[in-house]
């Protein structure tokens, strides 16, 4: 997903969205498995309380990270993005000239379209926000890598004893 861009096709953000789906089963089965592996019977609902709270509480938290970050990248991009607008930027000119062109002549700021700058800052804030989720998957993608070697880590459950979920 770190190579999306504007033009992304349905199809390709549907493959990576059955993707996540398919790598959810292989995440909450050992979680759980984990969790109740060693628990006696009479303790299964504390523990059911306790780990439905923390999928919550985390799940809650992970969004505000993830939220949070998107909308301090997308502003880091935009800015990025905006220094190269300048009126001394001669593709910047055409680009206007065209729009006003199309839409007929304004008075907007050095010149052109109203309407055409506006096309130029919506033109500029996608590209912002497609650059600052492509930043939020990469990053979770290294999150991810991260957490992969502490499955090493996990106590093994007891050979032929069952687990104590019902």
């Amino acid at each position: 997903m770190t190579s999306f861009d504007l033009d992304v096709d349905f199809r390709t953000v549907a493959a990576a969205r059955v993707v996540q789906a398919v790598g959810m089963a292989f995440l909450f089965v050992p979680i759980n498995t984990a969790a109740y592996a060693f628990l006696p019977r009479d303790k299964n609902n504390a523990a059911s309380g306790l780990m439905n709270l923390a999928r919550n509480i985390g799940g809650s938290v992970g969004i505000s990270v993830v939220t949070t970050m998107l909308d301090r990248r997308a502003q880091v991009h935009q800015n990025f993005l905006a220094a190269h607008l300048s009126a001394s930027n001669p593709a910047l000119q055409a680009r206007i000239k065209g729009l006003s062109s199309m839409l007929g002549p304004g008075n907007g700021p050095l010149g052109g379209s109203p309407t055409a700058w506006a096309i130029i800052q919506g033109g500029l804030a996608r590209q912002a926000s497609m650059m600052a989720y492509v930043d939020n998957f990469f990053l979770l993608g290294i999150v991810i890598l991260a957490m992969v070697p502490v499955v090493f880590l996990m106590k093994k459950s007891r050979p032929g004893g069952g687990i104590a979920v019902h």
